[in-house]
């Protein structure tokens, strides 16, 4: 079986490398060199510029023919020319059996529809010979540890090889990683650009496959295969891999700027949070979260914690105030200290000190005697994980250094023996002392700068821990799909009674209700039915019924219907042909209703069908509170939906009112995820609203509803 990295290996790891445009004078042409000599590239530098007979004591070729006849077996070019001479480049490249190319240049699809044509040709190019391309338009790629790079712009010296590898389709954003002060070590690092031919999921892949990357980092503005990326973060997931993003455009001007920069038009932003969250990608929610996050799993590696029990020691009262405030609404708990903590903090805090959890374990000052006492009577608590408050700012005195590194070497020690995750935050984001870190690293504890970085990373890691436990979405591949006779073979709106007909088919519960064509036999039904009753007429080219005023509710007694009956008509005929009215509909009045909600799919342009849950009726516009999955859902995600909505709160008996039937509203939410995931080709759209919850125990109703198939 071929190895999926072999695509790439060419670019990111190439033995031999051409740099196109090499010059000994200031700009890229030079800075491409500086940087494979700074990073100590240990495979062949192969200089082309006609201008040039020698550059840094190397033999300059005026071609890449040239240097091929020369001997020189290339696999990777570097390009450093105006946006119009890259392409003969790459075509000579290619007919030489180069694997992977690379061009600084902007001008591409960012510029309009002459750069998008030149891209296009250029990607052509790339796919006819099989050369992997980074960009155009980036600053370039590099792998510290092999020495290998193609990349603009200076590399700073603090650069440190590691287990994490980034990858970020701004070039500023790479920039700023390649350069952080963090001291996080990395293994690759690629600025993907304008992904002309290998995109951001391409690298990710790469990335996972490797053995030596750990942690992958993403930088995205939009993905150019949402389903590729979907699969690959399946990967990630079972490779137990995490793979953090930054995913840019929850604004209205962050999606202008999106799309001014790179051409492509980015999905709701909510989709994006409900797919990461069903595929288990960390999304973070600025650089300094994402690299913190990084080195917490670049230090723990396998050993995350399992659930969101927490044993926090802190110096400070006050530390203890600030990080309440800050972890409100992370999910994390606090237990009490058992009778066995409880004594062995007492033996060496102070008869006044307050044993709860967090614990402020100051004392009398001497920390390296009571703060080491209590990390170890910590850790063997019944705790997911041990978070240890110690600020270790860079510029801190000796004395300091010694004695806090006094609980560095502590908490070092106890992770080694117990075997449990233990955290340690620094509360200011200034920079670290790297003794101190250094001591924590002894016995792989991170130390994370910055208090809100620190917590956003403890919660990241919970979540990761339970992501490696979680129990995989309902399959729905098995199952017969249903409902052929009314989504085959048509196009358009379905109407609200053939609606009702594929959702019955799908166990969903819908309103009683019957079609009628005379007063006669409205008269019936709503007699069957028992007053009152509503009615409506219906017709698929008549889908806002409300709005053209076909709707009656509340009709008591026969009289007031067949009254009703010919009101309803005679709106719709204002609006329709009599031959486009199938009828009026009569369904019975539900009464007793918790709450009015609304269920539905509508199809992202990125990633397809997303099943929508929100409050509905007339809230839905006004409230913009909505809640999207992935379908196929579980029973638990249909769940968590409904939590994180205003709804929430009503179900569950707002101001001593009814609780509503929330497992019979989730069950309807899977149901609808499986007419979506059956039907995503056909179906573009599905709305129940309202979806009528009844007090618990008493299930759901569906009163009004529609489907629209691909027209």
């Amino acid at each position: 079986m071929a190895d999926p990295r072999d695509h790439l290996r060419g670019l990111l790891e190439p033995t031999s490398i051409a740099v196109v445009g090499a010059s000994d004078r200031p700009g890229p042409g030079c800075q491409v060199m500086k940087n494979l000599d700074q990073l100590g590239f240990r495979g062949d530098i192969v200089p082309i510029n006609p201008k040039y007979d020698r550059i840094g004591g190397r033999r300059c070729y005026p071609s890449l023919t040239e240097a091929h006849t020369a001997g020189h077996r290339i696999d990777a070019t570097a390009v450093l020319l105006g946006r119009d001479r890259i392409i003969p480049v790459l075509e000579e490249a290619g007919s030489l059996g180069v694997k992977g190319g690379w061009a600084f240049a902007s001008g591409f699809s960012e510029s309009g529809a002459d750069g998008r044509l030149l891209q296009d040709k250029l990607a052509a190019v790339c796919q006819r010979y099989g050369m992997a391309f980074c960009g155009p338009n980036c600053v370039g790629f590099l792998c510290p540890a092999l020495g290998s790079a193609a990349f603009s712009a200076p590399i700073s010296p603090s650069l440190r090889t590691g287990n994490v590898s980034a990858v970020a389709q701004s070039g500023s954003i790479c920039l700023a990683m390649v350069n952080s002060a963090r001291g996080i070590g990395f293994r690759f690092l690629v600025s993907s650009g304008n992904e002309a031919v290998v995109d951001t999921t391409d690298y990710i892949d790469y990335f996972l496959e490797d053995d030596q990357t750990e942690v992958v980092l993403a930088f995205l503005e939009q993905l150019r295969s949402p389903a590729r990326f979907i699969e690959v973060a399946k990967k990630a997931r079972r490779l137990g891999k995490p793979l953090i993003a930054l995913k840019v455009g929850r604004s209205e001007m962050a999606q202008r700027a999106t799309i001014a920069h790179t051409g492509a038009l980015a999905g709701a932003d909510d989709v994006y949070d409900a797919v990461f969250r069903k595929y288990g990608v960390i999304r973070v929610g600025d650089l300094d979260e994402m690299l913190e996050t990084a080195e917490a799993f670049s230090q723990l590696g396998r050993n995350l914690p399992q659930g969101p029990r927490i044993g926090m020691l802190t110096v400070s009262g006050g530390e203890i105030s600030l990080i309440a405030d800050l972890a409100e609404g992370l999910g994390f708990e606090f237990p009490e200290w058992s009778d066995r903590a409880r004594s062995a903090f007492a033996e060496v805090l102070p008869p006044y000190a307050d044993i709860a959890n967090p614990l402020d374990a100051w004392g009398s000052g001497r920390v390296e005697e009571t703060y080491v006492r209590c990390v170890d009577a910590a850790v063997d608590e019944d705790v997911d994980i041990v978070v240890i408050s110690q600020d270790a700012p860079s510029g801190l005195a000796a004395t300091q250094i010694e004695q806090y590194g006094a609980i560095a070497d502590a908490a070092a020690a106890a992770s080694e023996r117990s075997g449990k995750p233990i955290v340690a935050i620094s509360h200011l984001s200034g920079g670290l002392d790297q003794a101190l870190r250094d001591g924590f690293a002894k016995g792989h504890v991170p130390l994370i700068q910055g208090s809100r970085e620190g917590l956003l990373a403890v919660h990241h890691l919970i979540a990761q821990g339970r992501e490696s436990v979680r129990a995989e979405s309902l399959n729905v591949q098995s199952e017969q799909r249903r409902g052929s006779r009314w989504l085959s073979g048509g196009d358009g709106l379905v109407d609200e009674v053939c609606s009702k007909h594929v959702f019955r088919e799908y166990g969903i519960p819908c309103v009683d209700e019957e079609l009628c064509r005379t007063a006669d036999e409205a008269a019936r039904a709503a007699q069957e039915f028992g007053y009152p009753v509503v009615l409506k007429a219906i017709s698929p080219d008549l889908p806002h019924k409300t709005d053209a005023g076909v709707v009656i509710l509340g009709i008591e007694n026969e009289v007031a219907l067949r009254s009703a009956y010919q009101r309803v008509l005679d709106r719709a005929q204002q609006h329709l042909a009599a031959d486009q009215i199938k009828g009026v509909l009569v369904q019975r009045l539900v009464k007793e209703v918790v709450a009015e909600t609304l269920v539905g799919v509508v199809r992202d342009p990125a990633f397809g069908p997303v099943v929508v849950f929100a409050l509905g009726g007339t809230t839905v516009e006004l409230f913009k509170d909505r809640a999207v999955g992935i379908p196929p859902l579980s029973l638990a995600e249909a769940r968590e939906m409904i939590a994180s909505t205003r709804a929430a709160e009503l179900l569950a008996g707002f101001r001593g009112s009814e609780p509503g039937d929330v497992e019979a509203l989730a069950d309807v939410i899977v149901r609808i995820g499986r007419i979506a995931e059956h039907w995503k080709e056909e179906v573009i759209a599905i709305d129940i609203n309202p979806l009528l919850v009844l007090s618990k125990g008493q299930g759901v109703v569906a009163v009004d509803g529609l489907i629209e198939r691909n027209a």
